[in-house]
């Protein structure tokens, strides 16, 4: 219920920018209640909520037993000016698409039996007319095998975030028209290269095909910008902004935990009460309460009756105060954003090392190697992931890491000493030594083997985080795929 009340802004921001910018015009049928579901991964109440506002804010007109349709209604000019407004957003997000989903589809083509619903299975497109829904389906298959949510939230929120107006007037040729030719040609290459699990031959092309969408939008926002005012109002609508099913109080528990390691409050006898945290992230008591608890459970801090709150340093851990169930749904989140840096981090992590000069990389990898921190898996983790949200040179991907980063908290449960498992001692054993890999190859300045180490040490931990918490957590649902 608490992300169903936080994803009904991000549904309800999405679909407003679409409004007013004219991918949805005046007249349009809205789209129905179970295919907004399905395309935001939400619930039919959240969808009911929305539908609501939207009606409540004029740009929608519902009816007993018919599809709402679209009222808003605009001029050309004023659809360019809000279309300019998100312009830097847009190519921001296709910049951030080329250096993640590409590794995404090309995984999880490799475990798909065949690709079929665009077309027919020898490759041909005569049994179904291409469209942009066919393709978004045709995509949509290469992310089932991985039985993530968090994957489809990055898809859907794709699809929305990137899209943008064709307007006529301007006179420029439809970008969408030509992105659709090159799709044509290129689709029968992708699903032959799906049959013959080419995954690198893939993942290459998908990236070119990236690569053309985003520079054909380019050139048609750049064309209609120079026949519009320049936009006094920037909106950094940014991919994936807000699509957060985390709980509030483990963004603020992982807030605090980041601060701890930055040593703010080792000066400080006392860690933050509840009333400071209250003030400080204008959160409810209940909240704030929850946000001790997990950072209790993770043996950050330890309470001293009567006294207050401590860092925790040699006590041992306090007895789990958050509910089991509740920490099971959660390490099904957590594994499934380790599932995709399992995926992705190769390709995150050579564009961040990229950034940096030589030296800077002996740097960091002293700093690595020095860190506390690397002495648990969710330490090398936190590491990484600091070091990713840091230097991403695209704003959105700073911002998927770090709503990625709030979900990775809950891995620090698999810290406590539930059992011991040989495959599962193995597996962490070559995770920390692909971290140490990592840092020689950054001490030779070796970006490509550093990025591919991180990878691997990704890989790693989430094989046996997901085998951990199938041991200790018996009855855990939806739990994301091996890869």
């Amino acid at each position: 219920m608490e992300q169903d009340g936080r994803l009904y802004k991000v549904l309800y921001q999405s679909i407003l920018t679409q409004i007013y910018s004219g991918v949805l015009r005046c007249g349009q049928v809205f789209p129905s209640q179970k295919e907004l579901c399905q395309r935001y991964q939400v619930g039919i109440t959240t969808v009911r909520k929305v539908i609501r506002m939207l009606e409540q804010e004029g740009v929608i007109r519902t009816s007993a037993g018919k599809r709402a349709i679209v009222c808003f209604d605009e001029s050309e000019q004023a659809y360019i000016r809000s279309l300019m407004q998100r312009r830097d957003s847009i190519l921001d997000i296709y910049g951030g698409l080329e250096l993640m989903m590409p590794s995404l589809y090309a995984e999880g083509a490799t475990l798909c039996k065949d690709l079929t619903s665009v077309m027919g299975s020898d490759g041909s497109r005569d049994d179904m007319e291409m469209n942009h829904a066919n393709i978004i389906s045709f995509f949509t298959e290469m992310l089932l095998p991985y039985q993530n949510q968090t994957v489809l939230d990055l898809q859907t929120d794709m699809e929305h975030y990137a899209r943008f107006p064709y307007v006529k007037q301007s006179g420029l040729e439809n970008p969408f028209d030509a992105s659709t030719r090159f799709m044509k040609e290129i689709l029968p290459l992708i699903q032959g290269m799906v049959k013959r699990k080419e995954r690198e031959a893939l993942r290459i092309k998908l990236e070119l095909m990236y690569r053309n969408v985003g520079k054909q939008a380019e050139i048609y926002l750049s064309e209609l910008q120079k026949n519009a005012p320049i936009p006094q109002d920037v909106v950094n609508y940014q991919w994936f902004r807000g699509k957060n099913r985390s709980p509030l109080y483990a963004t603020v528990a992982q807030s605090l935990y980041r601060r701890a390691q930055l040593g703010e409050f080792n000066n400080r006898v006392y860690f933050p009460s509840e009333p400071e945290i209250m003030r400080t992230y204008g959160i409810s008591k209940s909240t704030a309460s929850k946000a001790m608890a997990l950072l209790s459970d993770i043996g950050l801090i330890y309470t001293i009756e009567k006294k207050g709150t401590v860092l925790r340093k040699e006590e041992e851990l306090a007895p789990v105060r958050i509910e089991q169930t509740i920490i099971a749904d959660n390490l099904i989140l957590f594994l499934n954003v380790l599932q995709i840096l399992a995926v992705c981090s190769g390709k995150l992590s050579f564009a961040a090392f990229s950034l940096l000069e030589d030296s800077e990389l002996g740097d960091t990898a002293s700093e690595w190697e020095s860190s506390p921190l690397r002495q648990r898996s969710s330490g090398i983790i936190h590491i990484i992931t600091a070091f990713l949200k840091a230097h991403m040179p695209l704003k959105c991907l700073e911002n998927i890491l770090e709503q990625f980063d709030d979900a990775l908290i809950w891995g620090h449960y698999l810290d406590r000493p539930y059992v011991i498992d040989e495959q599962c001692v193995v597996l962490a054993q070559e995770g920390f030594e692909q971290f140490a890999l990592a840092c020689e190859s950054l001490r030779r300045c070796d970006r490509k083997k550093a990025a591919s180490s991180v990878q691997q040490t990704f890989r790693a931990i989430y094989l046996d985080a997901r085998l951990y918490s199938l041991i200790c957590y018996k009855n855990l649902e939806k739990v994301p795929s091996e890869l």
